[in-house]
């Protein structure tokens, strides 16, 4: 669609309006001139530059994995894809909905001990995501409190010599509140 041009009386209140007008403060061309090559930065930040966004150059505290999903594959990659979209059937599964901390470890441990034992290779743990409710109290609660720490006790022996792989859940299978474990074959 062309633009319509403006007639001589539109032209006319233009010129009038850009009289009353002046530029912005930092829209002055004196504030703008900087040598070549030097470019003016305001707040510059490296994002790159972890260390200085957090006290202590630590993201988070070393108990605490922010994703549970490792970064390097242990496995076979089209087995992996296949996991990942949710193709394989785990052999079996453990929910973990309604325990408190103190009761979820030892049932954890003791349900990989016995699926490794038994030569299961794929297993689901549903930890569920975490209460949606908002906490008006004044200490706040932390919401998925197992979701945060199954990926943490994966981790710690006697199980972690058991596990090849750890990958959020398919979405029929649990999605965000579920891991796959893919264990180590039995020896």
């Amino acid at each position: 669609m062309k633009k319509r041009d403006l007639s001589d009386d539109e032209k006319e209140l233009w010129k009038e309006f850009s009289k009353s007008t002046e530029p912005l403060p930092h829209q002055n061309q004196e504030n703008q001139k900087t040598a070549p090559g030097k470019k003016k930065l305001i707040n510059s930040v490296n994002l790159k530059d972890e260390k200085k966004h957090y006290i202590g150059g630590k993201k988070t505290p070393a108990h605490v994995d922010k994703a549970p999903v490792s970064s390097v594959l242990s496995m076979d990659s089209k087995l992996h894809t296949k996991m990942r979209q949710g193709k394989i059937r785990p052999e079996a599964k453990l929910d973990l909905h309604g325990l408190n901390l103190s009761q979820a470890q030892p049932i954890l441990t003791k349900f990989v001990l016995d699926a490794h034992g038994k030569g299961l290779r794929l297993i689901l743990i549903i930890t569920g995501k975490g209460r949606n409710t908002e906490d008006h109290d004044i200490i706040p609660k932390r919401k998925g409190i197992l979701k945060a720490n199954v990926p943490n006790w994966l981790a710690m022996e006697p199980i972690s010599s058991k596990i090849l792989q750890i990958t959020n859940a398919h979405v029929k299978h649990g999605g965000g509140g579920a891991f796959y474990v893919y264990l180590r074959k039995k020896r």
